[in-house]
């Protein structure tokens, strides 16, 4: 039976071991995600019920280093995933399509002799920059997708992600206020994804936007 209200489940590229698809996070910005959940009070919901809290009533935050989604962060009441842009300089590309052989999600097209990404497909892995023997791609430093409200069980559901990224800073930002709010509403029966989408409509209040 889990004791911690709070729990931070990480994929193999976040850990000393490493991973070869991982995209480097900042340590500061993992460890603070991990002393964010380890120094959470229980919410007074479920403390005054004078129990250890039950497996569906931990709040599980989920951080995975790139979009493969190790993690399950779809199903977490709040996932992170690291994520790069990546910016062609078509001046400097040769139309090779050694990018658009590398994408996984059939992003990247070669149009009149230049690569072009399509934003809706990309999801930041970054293996294009990472192909390109030109050097024509350049991938920003990795910042996060967010996934709020997933879960699994009786009624499953994935989460919500709200547009835009964030940068590590404002995603330990967020993970907080998320975690206070939980602390806040939790009791028996209630997920996250109740509290922060009380009418089950999928709009995202200010505090959670980046």
């Amino acid at each position: 039976m889990p004791t911690r209200p709070y729990v931070l489940e990480t994929c193999r590229g976040v850990k000393p071991s490493g991973c070869p698809q991982a995209l480097a996070l900042p340590e500061p910005f993992v460890a603070g995600l991990a002393a964010l959940a380890e120094a959470a009070p229980v919410p007074p919901g479920l403390a005054r019920l004078g129990r250890e809290i039950k497996h569906h009533e931990v709040f599980r935050l989920a951080l995975c280093a790139c979009p493969n989604g190790c993690a399950r962060p779809q199903v977490a009441d709040l996932g992170l995933v690291a994520a790069v842009r990546p910016v062609v300089a078509p001046e400097a590309c040769t139309g090779c399509g050694a990018c658009a052989d590398a994408c996984p999600d059939a992003a990247v097209t070669i149009a009149d002799g230049v690569a072009a990404i399509d934003r809706d497909r990309c999801l930041g892995c970054g293996k294009c920059g990472q192909a390109c023997p030109a050097g024509a791609i350049a991938c920003s430093a990795p910042a996060l997708r967010v996934m709020v409200g997933g879960r699994l069980g009786r009624r499953p559901r994935l989460g919500l992600e709200p547009a835009g990224r964030f940068t590590p800073e404002g995603a330990l930002a967020l993970a907080g206020r998320c975690l206070t709010a939980y602390g806040q509403a939790a009791r028996p029966g209630l997920r996250f994804g109740d509290i922060a989408f009380p009418d089950g409509l999928p709009g995202f209040p200010a505090w959670m936007r980046p």
